[in-house]
């Protein structure tokens, strides 16, 4: 910590853009923990209740994507901005590197690509490869936005969350939460990649340990994407939260829970198992 500051902020330049990132927490026998954020969000969007709590317990670094040159986004090119900020904070490896959401397909890209690097790996609402029903749902989104609809928005807020969570609360407090959410140009490049994700051939050569956690309720990436997860990548094993695909807002806590058991101790539970539930 620098200046009674909770984290200490640093950049790398990857490919002409400069990518910022933060690190928080103190060195000890764990290894550090490499966050990857996902579509549309960023450190405090997405990883606001994770960072500072396993900054409790290791040392923690989380990064901003940075938008590259060019009309097109391309998956190597968030998988260049990762393997920066791991090659500028923990040049020689290991580290636990997780990833949400489109972060979770770039983490297990760049799990891919760094082999030995990558000890451990925590894949969270992620896909191998994107689908029909997918593809759907993002042309339904492409249209509201291209009728510069104020409903965009709302839509993906009522993807994002399960209806159990939905109705604790009313829809002045969802249309609220559908409010806080900017869509840039940069947004829009992140959704057309999530129409061409194909990352199958790659996790079958991660070595890694893995954990891969599926949403029960997740309408944007249901939870059959996870099992995929768990089944191409050989050192794998499953945990399933009962949420819906925002489980970093709606299930903080138990997913929490899940990255600080799995970053103690890899080998709690073998290659192919399924974590028990937890339960209130």
């Amino acid at each position: 910590m620098l200046d009674n500051q909770p984290f200490r902020e640093g950049h790398v330049t990857v490919n002409g853009v400069d990518v910022r990132y933060r690190v928080a927490g103190p060195e000890n026998d764990r290894t550090p923990l490499v966050l990857v954020h996902g579509t549309a969000g960023s450190i405090d969007g997405h990883y606001g209740y994770i960072f500072p709590m396993m900054a409790y317990r290791q040392r923690v670094i989380a990064l901003d994507w940075s938008e590259p040159a060019g009309d097109t986004l391309e998956l190597a090119d968030l998988v260049a901005q990762v393997k920066a900020v791991i090659t500028a904070e923990v040049p020689e490896g290991p580290v636990t590197l997780m990833g949400y959401s489109l972060g979770a397909c770039v983490a297990a890209m760049t799990a891919a690509e760094m082999g030995g690097k990558i000890a451990n790996l925590i894949l969270a609402a992620g896909w191998l490869r994107t689908d029909t029903h997918q593809k759907m749902r993002n042309d339904v989104w492409r249209q509201l936005r291209d009728q510069d609809s104020a409903s965009v928005t709302q839509y993906m807020t009522f993807c994002a969350f399960s209806p159990a969570f939905m109705n604790m609360r009313t829809v002045e407090d969802m249309k609220a939460a559908a409010g806080m959410l900017k869509i840039t140009p940069f947004v829009e490049k992140q959704m057309d990649l999530n129409t061409r994700i194909d990352i199958a051939a790659a996790c079958e050569t991660i070595a890694a340990k893995t954990l891969v956690i599926g949403c029960t309720y997740d309408m944007m990436v249901p939870k059959h994407h996870s099992k995929q997860l768990f089944g191409a990548i050989e050192d794998a094993r499953y945990a399933e939260i009962p949420s819906g695909h925002a489980v970093v807002h709606e299930r903080a806590a138990e997913l929490f829970h899940y990255v600080d058991r799995f970053t103690r101790q890899p080998d709690e539970f073998p290659a192919g198992a399924i974590i028990p539930a937890q339960k209130p």
